[in-house]
């Protein structure tokens, strides 16, 4: 197994373990980030995807507030 699928395999577990509870505990949307920056290796990537695609969850989070 290469470094890539090696990277690609770890990502999806890290999903798998915080996507489902993102709404109950919105903060874990951060440490996703996080954890993914740590596997990547690579800030300017990481945080390009974190505005992608975590951003919107949390301001979705702060204007609609917990429901």
């Amino acid at each position: 197994m290469g470094r890539k699928a090696v990277r690609s395999e770890v990502n999806r577990l890290i999903d798998e373990m915080l996507h489902p509870h993102f709404k109950r505990y919105p903060a874990l949307i951060l440490l996703d980030g996080v954890l993914h920056a740590a596997v990547e290796q690579d800030p300017e990537l990481s945080f390009r995807k974190f505005i992608r695609y975590n951003a919107p969850k949390l301001l979705k989070y702060f204007t609609e507030g917990e429901k």
